[in-house]
């Protein structure tokens, strides 16, 4: 019975079609040069596979790129490593821009080290993740732009209600004072206990007027600093909602810019907001801790935690609270406080700290 010989040689083999069809560029490249290429590969540059061959890296690659495409190389030519995988630059014969994926692997060709290698054209997924970065920062700058559109509407809106409505509402509790001390004759009891009434509708409705003001742009901000607003902030937040607070500070903290601290103080707003709509704390703690380099901030409660809040819907506030963290060159992290709870950590650099 006639032996079946086990040895091939590589035209036997179907690999040289397989890689002539690939969709992936394969490439031979010996002393420097593309000894061997593909259509796929040659295609890539805007070249016919025969117009292609022969020509050297360093042509092919933009200037920016080159010393990366040569250092490569000679690792791998030189056997210190054995393949790479890393993304690169090409020119294409129009002068357009590729973006390559290329892994190569050292390989003796013609008796001489060589590189063997398979790319890919991701130019279309560069461009998309660029114009993806383009639109982030574009969202980023229309979000730093209605924080501060918001924030000069509030300041307006806040000195209105106090100075224009307050004033009013003000002058009214005099004259109906003025009613009242008139109407003291027996004759007149009825329009007396009108006016008392008057009164004290109108001290309620100057002090919902005060609140609705301070809400906007707490004055105590302005006047006080960051601290004492945040202080009264959680005095007003635990009285409202009937939960336990404490403010425990460490060193100064009031050093911190204007537009700095009016971030720190609408972050704590929040945070207080979430904890109100979702913990069911009974407890709500806020820790203020300040060196030459670092603000930092911590806003801890007992509540039921990340875990049981973790998937609803709507989940802007922690957007909102991140992004106004970065606008001051912060950082936020919001998760598990120890022992339970939630926790959020607000740090920022001071002024003149190095970076």
């Amino acid at each position: 019975m006639p032996q079946l010989s086990t040895e091939l040689s590589f035209d036997d083999v179907p690999f040289r079609g397989i890689v002539e069809q690939s969709l992936a560029g394969v490439y031979v490249v010996l002393d420097e040069r593309f000894m061997y290429a593909n259509d796929t590969f040659a295609a890539m540059f805007g070249y016919a596979r025969d117009d292609f061959i022969g020509r050297r890296m360093v042509d092919c690659v933009t200037p920016d790129s080159v010393d990366e495409v040569m250092r490569n190389y000679r690792l791998r030519v030189g056997g210190a490593v054995q393949s790479i995988h890393y993304y690169t630059k090409g020119v294409r014969s129009d002068g357009q821009i590729v973006h390559l994926d290329l892994h190569a692997s050292r390989v003796i060709c013609r008796g001489r080290p060589a590189l063997a290698g398979v790319a890919l054209d991701v130019t279309d997924s560069v461009q998309r993740a660029l114009e993806l970065k383009r639109h982030r920062e574009q969202l980023r700058e229309l979000a730093q732009h209605v924080n501060a559109a918001r924030e000069t509407e509030r300041a307006h809106l806040a000195r209105e209600l106090h100075d224009v409505l307050g004033g009013m509402l003000s002058s009214a509790k005099f004259d109906l004072a003025r009613i009242a001390r008139r109407t003291t004759q027996p004759d007149q009891g009825e329009v007396h206990a009108i006016a008392n009434d008057l009164i004290a509708l109108m001290q309620d409705s100057i002090a919902a007027v005060r609140a609705i003001s301070n809400e906007l742009r707490p004055v105590t901000l302005d006047l006080l600093g960051l601290e004492s607003a945040l202080r009264q902030a959680l005095e007003r937040f635990g009285a409202r909602h009937d939960v336990a607070t404490e403010v425990q500070c460490s060193g100064p903290s009031d050093a911190l810019a204007a537009e700095a601290a009016t971030q720190v103080f609408r972050i704590v707003q929040e945070a207080l907001t979430n904890v109100a709509r979702h913990a069911r704390a009974q407890r709500v703690t806020l820790g203020i801790a300040q060196t030459a380099s670092t603000f930092t901030l911590r806003l801890a409660d007992d509540g039921v935690g990340l875990h049981a809040t973790a998937h609803r819907k709507g989940a802007l506030g922690l957007f909102g609270m991140a992004e106004r963290a970065r606008e001051i060159g912060g950082r936020l992290h919001v998760g598990e406080a120890p022992g339970g709870g939630t926790e959020v950590v607000l740090t920022v650099p001071m002024p003149g700290a190095a970076p």
